[in-house]
């Protein structure tokens, strides 16, 4: 049901009322407007629910859900969140610009838990770079993901078929080392733990093929945020080596895809040429 801008609200959500978790029934009525960010807030694990925290002047970020709801819709969120004892509600903006409702603690509430990695409950903020940017490839290694991601700019890295294929025969897979004054184009994907451990098990992590780090990219709009970045091990990078054609065209296709632009779809078939 569609509600009038004159009697709905605007709320973010960032825990159990995130779609696919626990609380997400409460919010049956309401427009889901799609993810969103807030900025100068941390996020914090209360074992069942987590619960934010207003960091105004710090780097923190929470990702999240906005959604429409009316005053009924509202009232339940109230009722959940216990408000306004357990949970405060406030009106901040958020990443696109926009004013809504959070539900937020206080410091004091939040003494002694552990901090969300990344401030997504119960999922991960991940950069896309190479084969992964073919949403077919994607969607088979990852059943939870909804499908969505976010073009987003890398700085202070570039871009190359510079990891070395396990079968040792001269060809590669894309990777990223870090070259000041460089950057590189890609998508950012949410993944569930589940789906993060499956990536995890294809990128080979725990034998060392590639490793995570923690990059602050830039989307087009000028919101900054950490994610996790597959990096390749440097005892795996090698010069010269050559991408197959399949590899090439998932790449390719995925860039196409998600519109990385003419430019950066050039770079990638020079460089998947000069390398092949």
């Amino acid at each position: 049901m569609h509600y009038s801008l004159a009697a709905s609200h605007l709320v973010f959500v960032y825990g159990t009322l995130k779609r696919g978790q626990a609380n997400h029934g409460v919010l049956d009525g309401a427009d889901c407007l799609g993810r969103v960010r807030l900025h100068g807030a941390a996020l914090f694990d209360q074992g069942a629910f987590p619960m934010a925290v207003l960091t105004p002047g710090r780097p923190d970020v929470i990702h999240g859900e906005l959604y429409r709801a009316d005053d009924a819709g509202l009232a339940r969120l109230d009722h959940l969140e216990g408000y306004p004892h357990l949970y405060d509600r406030q009106r901040v903006c958020l990443s696109n610009g926009q004013q809504a409702w959070v539900y937020v603690g206080r410091p004091e509430q939040v003494a002694g838990c552990r901090p969300v990695h990344y401030g997504d409950w119960r999922a991960t903020p991940v950069f896309c770079y190479g084969s992964n940017l073919d949403p077919d490839q994607l969607s088979q290694r990852c059943q939870d993901w909804d499908g969505a991601g976010l073009v987003v700019r890398l700085d202070g890295w570039t871009w190359g078929i510079n990891k070395v294929a396990d079968r040792h025969d001269g060809s590669g897979y894309a990777g990223i080392l870090p070259s000041p004054g460089s950057h590189c184009l890609g998508v950012v994907v949410h993944l569930s733990d589940r789906d993060r451990a499956v990536l995890d098990r294809r990128e080979g992590v725990a034998i060392d093929h590639y490793r995570h780090q923690r990059l602050w990219v830039n989307s087009a709009e000028g919101d900054r945020f950490p994610a996790l970045v597959y990096v390749p091990s440097p005892e795996h990078i090698a010069q010269g080596l050559a991408a197959d054609a399949d590899y090439a065209r998932r790449i390719l296709s995925g860039s196409a895809h998600w519109g990385l632009g003419s430019e950066w779809l050039q770079a990638l078939e020079q460089s998947l040429l000069i390398t092949a």
